[in-house]
């Protein structure tokens, strides 16, 4: 009965850190997936609406130009901090949100092979599972005189979003689908810095920029990583995305590698268990083995004792049987 239950408690201690280590995998799949299906959705209710002729895109270019015209120059608030609500709040959600929930676009990083879906403002509910657009920084319509910031989480065990944004480098480029176009920016400039530290988000003259920005340093989120890009020509090239390996991007978002470690160490494990329990049951045998011939040894002297004594016994027998024989005999005479 001991036995029975510890194999128990053996098995529910497996399962529970064979879920623990599937979770990161199966929920960042899970939020792979319902990403895909936000942009393939949006994509579909975009074409939907173009073919019953309910888009105009130069009404709405105009809007979200006038919008930014309309900016004041401020300091922008930390974008992980809750931003207070704006009187111009309806005119923002108004922008840009052709499908009625929010979603303005993606925004595509094809070196660490994402594709996220845009939505207004940087509410925790947005950033659970896509990229926020800052408000109160500029729409991510490009123009002069813009700068748009796109925020995203780094390092959720349920989601990669921006985790692996620290491996982009100068020169590399991530693409915005916005409305009816493309719009692709080069990096140009990467910071660290203290979350009120946000001058780097500032617009710059006669310039068209966008920073991505997200926690850093991983596991610890006490710093801000600004990653800034200025618009370039689309050539419609670097949209592919960089085929990856197991490994992935980086190892810390490598689900499937860290999965299959987990098993490898696990099977090692048990094979270790299994290997101990045979060579103890061995050994166990091999004593029996030794202490046998000797069990036997008693027995067969045990047995000739017992036969000794049957026999003499029986002379006994025997004897008496003769004497009273002969006793009888006398008596007769």
């Amino acid at each position: 009965m001991k036995k029975r239950i510890s194999t128990i408690i053996i098995s529910l201690f497996f399962l529970a850190g064979l879920s623990l280590l599937l979770y990161p995998f199966v929920a960042n799949q899970w939020n792979n997936y319902r990403q895909k299906q936000l942009i393939s959705n949006y994509d579909e209710q975009i074409a939907q609406k173009e073919a019953a002729g309910e888009i105009d895109y130069k009404a709405e270019w105009n809007r979200a130009q006038d919008y930014n015209a309309a900016l004041l120059p401020s300091i922008l608030p930390d974008s992980f901090a809750k931003a207070a609500q704006g009187e111009g709040e309806a005119g923002y959600m108004a922008c840009l949100n052709l499908t009625d929930n929010g979603m303005m676009g993606y925004v595509q990083i094809p070196k660490i092979n994402i594709k996220l879906p845009i939505f207004h403002t940087t509410d925790e509910e947005v950033l659970k599972e896509a990229a926020g657009h800052l408000e109160g920084s500029s729409l991510p319509v490009g123009g002069e005189n813009t700068h748009a910031v796109i925020s995203a989480h780094r390092g959720l065990p349920s989601a990669a979003l921006f985790t692996d944004l620290d491996k982009l480098e100068e020169g590399d480029y991530f693409l915005l689908y916005i409305l009816d176009d493309v719009l692709c920016y080069q990096v140009d400039q990467i910071h660290v810095v203290k979350p009120d530290q946000t001058e780097d988000l500032a617009v710059e003259p006669g310039q068209d920029l966008v920073t991505l920005l997200t926690c850093t340093p991983y596991g610890v989120n006490s710093h801000r990583m600004l990653v800034r890009g200025h618009r370039t020509p689309y050539n419609g090239i670097e949209d592919e995305e960089t085929p990856t390996s197991l490994i992935g991007t980086s190892l810390r978002t490598s689900y499937l590698l860290w999965v299959l470690v987990g098993l490898a160490v696990t099977g090692v494990f048990i094979l270790f268990l299994y290997l101990h329990e045979k060579k103890r049951k061995q050994k166990l045998l091999s004593k029996e083995i030794l202490e046998t011939p000797d069990q036997t040894e008693d027995t067969q002297q045990t047995e000739e004792s017992e036969d000794a004594e049957d026999s003499v016994d029986s002379e006994d027998s025997e004897d008496l049987e003769d004497s009273a024989e002969g006793q009888d005999g006398e008596d007769k005479e």
